[in-house]
């Protein structure tokens, strides 16, 4: 049902969160909205229901939400369907929200320390699912 909360597996995050921590990376772990909509957050104003859209984004904010992005929550309800257990690391490319208050917001594409992030905590994993 489209009402079922697409979380996040606590085992993972946990490891992802000791990763990010041995791979000296900057984390944040919490509510990420996710949408199906790439230019409805991006330009609210191309789109039909703008007004709508711009005050869900609002309410997002106002309640804590990290980030917004578009795939977790399938991967995460299709793990859960499957008895499987998934989790995410993302990372920020830029920040339209600091850009709109004129705060500095450097892009960043360096992937490399998030690959590090997910190689490490599926070792982890690894190493807890057999008792190490």
């Amino acid at each position: 049902p489209v009402e079922y909360p697409a979380a996040a597996d606590f085992g993972v995050v946990c490891a992802l969160a000791e990763a990010a921590e041995h791979c000296r990376m900057r984390r944040h772990i919490g509510v990420v909205q996710c949408k199906d909509s790439f230019y409805g957050q991006h330009a609210p104003e191309t789109m039909p229901v703008a007004d709508e859209l711009r005050y869900k984004w609002n309410a997002w904010i106002a309640a804590g939400c990290l980030a917004s992005e578009m795939e977790s929550a399938a991967v995460f309800s299709v793990a859960a369907v499957r008895g499987v257990r998934a989790g995410t690391v993302l990372l920020t490319i830029m920040n339209k929200d600091r850009r709109r208050l004129g705060l500095p917001d450097e892009e960043c594409y360096d992937i490399d320390r998030a690959i590090c992030v997910g190689v490490d905590a599926v070792r982890r994993l690894i190493q807890k699912d057999r008792g190490e």
